[in-house]
């Protein structure tokens, strides 16, 4: 198995930040992200891949590390 990378600096603020996005996420919204990422791990065909990745964007999560858009 792979070592995982060391930490950077910053990798638990941005974490606990995304955490707390998914929190304030509409529950249709994470049911959706889910029912996604779980069809994905089931085949994980592009289709699928495209239609999980365009499920999370519904989330608009920040493009920065600093949250701004």
């Amino acid at each position: 198995m792979e070592r995982l990378p060391d930490p950077e600096p910053g990798d638990t603020a941005r974490l606990d930040q995304l955490a707390a996005h998914w929190r304030e996420a509409p529950p249709d919204i994470r049911q959706d992200v889910l029912t996604a990422a779980a069809a994905v791990q089931d085949a994980p065909e592009p289709g699928r891949v495209a239609h999980l990745l365009e499920t999370l964007g519904r989330l608009k999560l920040p493009d920065t590390p600093d949250g701004t858009p």
